[in-house]
């Protein structure tokens, strides 16, 4: 009989570990009852324990419940060597109604099969606003309102929406706004200013909204509520910095209804429904065409009014000995305004006949709701002259008998020859191109500094930001360090361990409380009332066996105290509490909790740098017109002089280079004057006057730089280039930089503000921003190449590179510059200066023979 029942007994625990496991695995709601405040965002978790969801549970709908779904987490625990998970699903429950809410038993499918939810029952109760007992309704406004005396069908009327909360509640943050109405044409709730009011007598701070809208239809139109969340503080936390502790709140606007009157009697029979102001304008293009030759006619109808009713250009009709081709219908509105735009409608006709027509003429009639009246646009008829198709020679022109010109045979030699320029255009007696006027105005613009380089300021940038984000860190991680409010019990602990015991049995009662709260405290006890097994093993993990039995022995003696029916030896729990408190070990900060991501709070994102004017002159009138007035006379070498003076005095204004450049051109130095414009147009590319007579001096000259052509020209991404001057981007190359920091700073900084953290990622995004800028503006800067470089010299004049700085020695190395060469200045002596060429050839050239491109032109 011993071994069946032995057998028996194995059966028995092997069947008692299947069902202790099956037992372990439940899926359940918490909490799973209590009240709920209505209107309030109240927090619900869905628990999985020991076990895993199989996809998001699908909820039915509740009557009475917004229930959202915010997020997931999860949880692992190991008591006395025993290892349990927990999946939480975090929900927003905002009941809606007063009464009973009920949670309905559903089966979700789990990583051990499915299970069974129990029901969750909830009584919703009247909110509170934090613990002050007032209603929401009491601290919330939340309404439409609307300022004209009377809407039409059709009318365009803006719609104002107002929330916020009383002002001493401080509003923190108001969600966007849920309005989805039927029975108008909206554009959607924007945004606008912040303000305080007085509403009933109390301040508030509110956020107005706007839309533009339209009815399709007269009558009442009750508008929906419309519904946001919003947050607002409550309370201080008690810390050095006082932080906020905030509520949030579902608010719904007070209903609200709009009546919309039919538009009157009497419309003219060219309305087609078009309500508000608008214009219309007729084109014809070309009114004198040969028969074969297109006409397009194109109508423009713009304004304000309803025009997502389907209002257009009005309809038109021509003649039936036009081709008509298929007309192209252009619309422009914003994204933000569906109500003000332009519609085109551009019809091409092929005449078939020669004759005259007519074109028109056309009505249009709108209803003006703000004159309350009907309005007509009359358009004249446009006439439309078609002559007869004139026969063309093979080569596309009149004959020459046709033309009543001369033969060819009438010529004694042969006919002239003509070449094409490089554009394709016919050169032949092509009229000269005239040169811009003098400038009298004055406009500084700086050269560009040397040995321009991004990398130390990029470094000092990001590092410095890092630096101050690591004491942040350091400070933050103070704050939140996990031990903090364990040092902060045990400090409690020692202190009330020096304290006698009352005498009294309540002041006990109230002594052992605060002991034992600041001992779950420095434990980490999560339970309400510990039990003494539960401080023996929270003990036990921190020292060892006999620290953990003093304070188990305490603990039961409080117990007794406080849950039994007899009273304790006092003496004896004295003794044990001051012996476990005097051996509790102190949980110090440790220094490696800097790189806590609790700490240092990663903030991951993905606007702009404000473009400003690097100009730093304004322009303004010369007081002294006098090369000016020599250039008008024709004195042009006079004229020079006087400008290059200047240009000496002043190297920063561009229009002493530019002119001086003049001066030289109508000398005949065009080489020279190329160089002068080259170096004004390197100040101020926008100038296009330097741009055009630079264009002539490429014809006269046979100076030719590709990147100075392709700014000139502003082929390809050469146009963005040439926005800005070689200063100029580098000015705003430094200034990105410098962006880069302070934004980076700032966002940091944010990140430890908790009313201000959401604008740490625009702030990052900013940042960036600038860092691709500025790293965009060394780009555009580099693309000057030479024309870039403060050191660049032009030469004038065709002349020898020699290998010394002497016209003495016959029997030297010697090679030949081209006029309008880009060089860099390495040194000068004695009327001498050495260059570098592009390829990196050098030599000696006379000084007379070389510009710089930037400072005074006599510089040696």
């Amino acid at each position: 009989m011993r071994f069946p029942l032995a057998k028996l007994l194995i059966v028995l625990a092997a069947v008692s570990g299947c069902v202790s496991t099956i037992w372990a695995q439940s899926v359940y709601w918490s909490p799973s009852s209590g009240t709920l405040q209505q209107g309030k965002s109240n927090a619900i978790d869905l628990f999985f324990d020991s076990c895993q969801p199989e996809g998001q549970p699908e909820l039915p709908e509740i009557s009475g419940l917004d229930l959202r779904f915010r997020g997931q987490s999860s949880s692992t625990n190991i008591i006395n060597g025993r290892r349990s998970s927990k999946v939480i699903l975090n929900y927003q429950a905002t009941p809606l109604r007063l009464g009973t809410v009920t949670l309905p038993s559903i089966r979700v499918q789990t990583s051990e099969g499915e299970m069974q939810v129990t029901a969750a029952r909830f009584e919703v109760v009247e909110a509170t606003v934090g613990n002050s007992g007032v209603s929401p309704d009491e601290v919330f406004v939340s309404l439409f309102q609307n300022r004209d005396d009377k809407i039409y069908v059709g009318e365009v009327f803006e719609l104002e929406y107002v929330a916020g909360a009383k002002e001493e509640y401080q509003l923190a943050d108001l969600s966007v706004p849920e309005w989805n109405p039927t029975e108008i044409v909206s554009g959607g709730l924007v945004d606008g200013q912040v303000s305080r009011v007085n509403y009933q007598g109390s301040p508030y701070l509110i956020k107005l909204y706007t839309t533009k809208a339209i009815a399709t239809s007269p009558g009442i139109k009750q508008l929906p509520s419309a519904t946001q969340e919003a947050t607002v503080v409550i309370g201080r936390r008690r810390n050095i910095f006082q932080e906020a502790v905030y509520d949030s709140f579902i608010i719904e606007s007070d209903p609200f209804a709009l009546e919309i009157l039919p538009l009157p009697e009497g419309a003219p029979a060219s309305f087609k429904g078009a309500v508000g102001q608008f214009e219309l304008d007729s084109r014809v293009v070309p009114e004198q065409v040969q028969v074969g030759e297109p006409v397009t006619w194109t109508l423009e109808l713009k304004g304000t009014g309803n025009w997502p009713a389907g209002i257009g250009v009005p309809a038109r009709s021509v003649s039936s000995r036009f081709k008509a081709i298929q007309p192209e219908i252009n619309n422009e509105f914003s994204e933000d305004n569906l109500f003000s735009g332009s519609q085109s409608e551009d019809i091409v006709l092929i005449p078939t006949e020669a004759g005259t027509f007519d074109f028109g003429p056309l009505e249009y009639t709108y209803f003006d709701p703000q004159e309350e009246t009907y309005k007509t646009i009359s358009l004249p008829s446009r006439t439309v002259t078609v002559t007869p198709a004139v026969p063309q020679s093979p080569q596309g022109t009149a004959t020459p008998a046709e033309a009543g010109a001369p033969s060819a045979d009438q010529f004694s030699g042969e006919t002239p020859s003509y070449d094409l320029n490089p554009s394709g255009q016919n050169t032949f007696q092509k009229p000269p191109q005239l040169l811009k006027d003098p400038q009298v105005s004055k406009r500084s613009a700086k050269a560009p500094s040397e040995k321009f380089s991004l990398l130390r300021p990029t470094l000092l940038a990001v590092s410095a930001p890092i630096a101050g984000w690591l004491v942040l860190a350091m400070l933050q991680s103070i704050l939140v360090d996990p031990r903090r409010p364990e040092r902060r019990a045990l400090r409690q602990l020692r202190k009330l361990s020096r304290l006698a015991s009352p005498s009294d049995l309540e002041q006990q009662k109230q002594h052992h409380r605060r002991w034992r709260d600041a001992a779950s405290r420095y434990f980490a006890v999560r339970a309400l009332e510990p039990t003494p097994l539960e401080i023996f093993n929270s003990a036990k993990t921190l020292r060892n066996e006999e620290f953990a039995k003093h304070w188990s022995k305490a603990w039961e003696l409080s117990d007794q105290l406080l849950f039994g029916r007899g009273n304790i030896d006092q003496k004896e729990w004295e003794r044990l509490q001051k012996l476990a408190v005097g051996m509790c070990p102190g949980k110090n900060y440790k220094p490696s909790s800097v790189f806590r991501v609790k700490s240092w709070f990663p903030a991951i994102a993905l606007s702009c740098i404000a473009l400003v004017d690097p100009h730093s002159g304004i322009a303004q009138e010369i007081d002294d017109l006098e090369p000016a007035e020599l250039y008008q006379q024709g004195k042009f070498e006079q004229a020079a002089a006087q400008w290059l003076g200047a240009l000496d005095s002043e190297p920063q204004v561009v229009e002493h280079r530019y002119n001086a450049g003049l001066a030289f051109a109508q000398m005949g130095d065009w080489p020279r004057a190329w160089a002068y414009w080259t170096s004004a147009f390197c100040l101020d590319p926008s100038d296009e006057n330097v741009a055009w007579n630079l264009r002539i001096a490429h014809q006269n000259t046979s100076a030719y730089d590709p990147v100075l052509q392709s700014l000139i020209e502003g082929e390809g991404l050469y146009r963005i280039v040439r926005l800005r001057s070689p200063s100029a981007w580098q000015t705003l190359s430094q200034q990105a930089i410098w962006a880069l920091g302070f934004l980076l700073f700032a966002a940091i900084l944010t990140i430890y503000v908790k009313p201000l953290r959401r604008a740490s990622a625009y702030l990052l995004v900013l940042a960036v921003l600038s860092g691709l800028f500025a790293y965009f503006s060394a780009w555009a800067l580099s693309k000057y190449e030479a024309l870039g470089e403060p050191d660049s010299i032009l030469v004038v004049a065709e002349a020898p590179l020699l290998s010394i700085p002497t016209d003495l020695q016959a029997e030297q190395v010697s090679s030949v510059v081209a006029e309008g060469t880009i060089v860099t200045r390495q040194k000068s002596f004695l009327g001498w200066v050495k260059i570098e060429l592009p390829n990196g050839e050098s030599g000696w050239l006379r000084q007379e023979n070389l510009l710089p491109l930037y400072g005074p032109a006599t510089q040696g």
